[in-house]
């Protein structure tokens, strides 16, 4: 009996562990803060229960006046550095349960990103700038790191390709590109 407690004591222990267990890769986080165009802040609303609506969550919730709820549904949209996700006001409705009572789509550049590995990057702007097995530099970062291409949108928020520019006899070369999570991002 004893033996047979203690197996089931590591197995529940085990799961726990796995369900509690960080992602890896650029899933490692989220995009924690969403600062929209209108300068209206957005925060991750954890992994729990939330609203959803047509199958996606309520993953952001918006600074709002008292008694509406208002958030970022679904997965951003990217285009290049451009970023459109669903906004939508949440009420109750008739029987208690939460409806839209609102839903509009919410557009920006995203122009500053804070990155999960600590970077603050500023977009480069819409002129010639370098590039790398044709992919642009879109953002300056600290010292020679850069993030190059498109960013990548998923159900966590925001992704860049970052990676270090080094110089070595008047050639200059992209070191190390790889996904990182984007912690932060304002829009414009």
């Amino acid at each position: 009996m004893q033996r047979t407690l203690s197996l089931v004591v590591l197995a529940v222990g085990v799961v726990l562990v796995a369900a509690c267990a960080p992602r890896v890769g650029p899933q490692n986080g989220v995009t924690g803060t969403v600062v929209l165009p209108s300068m209206e802040r957005c925060l991750h609303a954890g992994f729990g229960a939330t609203l959803a609506f047509d199958g996606d969550r309520l993953s952001w919730t918006c600074e709002s006046p008292v008694g509406v709820t208002r958030g970022l549904l679904g997965e951003p949209n990217v285009s290049g550095v451009d970023v459109a996700w669903r906004l939508v006001a949440a009420e109750r409705g008739t029987g208690g349960a939460f409806v839209i009572a609102a839903d509009d789509t919410v557009r920006g550049r995203a122009v500053q990103l804070r990155l999960t590995s600590g970077e603050t990057c500023l977009f480069a702007g819409t002129g010639a700038t370098m590039a790398f097995d044709g992919e642009r530099v879109n953002y300056t970062c600290p010292g020679d790191v850069v993030l190059v291409g498109d960013l990548i949108g998923d159900a966590d928020g925001l992704v860049a390709v970052r990676g270090t520019l080094r110089t070595n006899g008047g050639v200059t070369r992209l070191v190390d590109p790889r996904p990182v999570r984007v912690s932060s991002v304002t829009l414009e």
